[in-house]
């Protein structure tokens, strides 16, 4: 089977792509036809074919008749998978022309040319060649530079290479989408008005992805704020932070601190209220601290100065004996 000649049903195909590319291409060359009186120079696929291949076979030649060009295309690629029969190709074409997708078709007749090898005639081999020559209008070549390496490049969601593309690509006519995207940098994405028998040239450049959000937060007047162990502001504080979880910590002299971790997505503004409560006095009101020197101090002073001289805060420090001390917590 395999080195044989298309025969008479393959020029049959081939005629009907002629056919429509002369219609409307004057560059076209006239579709071939076989003499009736020619014999098929092998037996028709229907035949040929055996197994879960000619069963695919059938089902795609009912959808074609059906006008379900998709369906049968699939079908008719599932049986070329099984069985490998380069015949197969024409009818494939045949289906990627009714849908339209035209630089699918070259590289469909492009890959019938390659494997058809000394099973293809002369004549085969110059219908390939009209074709590919009249079908040429209906696809443009794009060629594609980006400023980053290993980006995947696809046209209308279909894959068709990664940068830096070895070669341009054939896109057919019309409005397409061009997507170059890689992990990390934000999608580069065009639309393109491709007219067919030209060339497109487009330069993606690659903008580093950034995951920022906002948080603001709104404590007492007084109340020093920390993120992630710095102090940010006091009373009030709102900036841009990195996506993810951050450490929140507010703290004010006699109060007992406040300490979450705040998840914060990208583009999003998260606000937090903190009310800081009062820190609990150990062994109530009547319990006193002595201190080198005899000088009395109550416990709630002293937890209020530990709070304010905290590290990582901007308050000064300074010897307790100088530190002016109060009874009354917040006033």
């Amino acid at each position: 089977m395999r080195g044989k000649h298309l025969g008479h049903w393959g020029r049959a195909t081939a005629a009907a792509l002629g056919v429509w590319l002369a219609a409307g291409v004057a560059a076209a060359q006239p579709a071939r036809t076989a003499p009736a009186a020619t014999p098929p120079a092998e037996a028709p696929l229907a035949e040929s074919l055996t197994g879960m291949a000619r069963a695919e076979h059938g089902a795609g030649a009912a959808l074609f008749d059906d006008g379900d060009y998709a369906g049968a295309l699939a079908r008719y690629e599932r049986a070329y998978e099984l069985s490998r029969d380069h015949r197969l190709l024409w009818k494939v074409a045949l289906c990627q022309k009714n849908l339209r997708r035209y630089a699918s078709m070259l590289a469909t007749l492009r890959r019938l040319e390659a494997e058809g090898g000394a099973a293809l005639s002369a004549r085969d081999r110059q219908d390939i060649a009209d074709l590919l020559k009249a079908a040429g209008i209906f696809v443009s070549l794009l060629a594609i530079t980006a400023s980053e390496p290993g980006a995947a490049v696809f046209v209308d969601d279909e894959p068709v290479g990664t940068t830096p593309l070895a070669a341009p690509v054939r896109v057919d006519i019309g409005e397409r989408r061009i997507r170059v995207s890689k992990p990390g940098f934000v999608d580069f994405v065009r639309q393109v008005k491709v007219v067919g028998g030209d060339s497109v040239v487009l330069e993606a450049r690659l903008d580093r992805a950034v995951h920022r959000g906002r948080l603001a937060i709104a404590a007492g007047q007084d109340d020093l704020i920390a993120i992630d162990g710095k102090v940010v502001g006091k009373g009030r504080w709102e900036g841009s932070v990195q996506s993810g979880t951050h450490a929140l910590r507010v703290t004010a002299p006699g109060m007992a601190p406040h300490e979450a971790q705040i998840l914060v997505r990208d583009d999003e503004r998260r606000r937090i209220d903190v009310s800081l409560e009062r820190a609990a006095q150990r062994g109530g009101a009547s319990k006193w601290l002595w201190i080198g020197g005899g000088a009395a101090i109550f416990a709630g002073a002293l937890v209020a100065g530990s709070l304010l001289f905290e590290p990582g805060t901007p308050a000064e420090q300074g010897s307790l004996g100088t530190v002016p001390l109060g009874f009354g917590g917040r006033r």
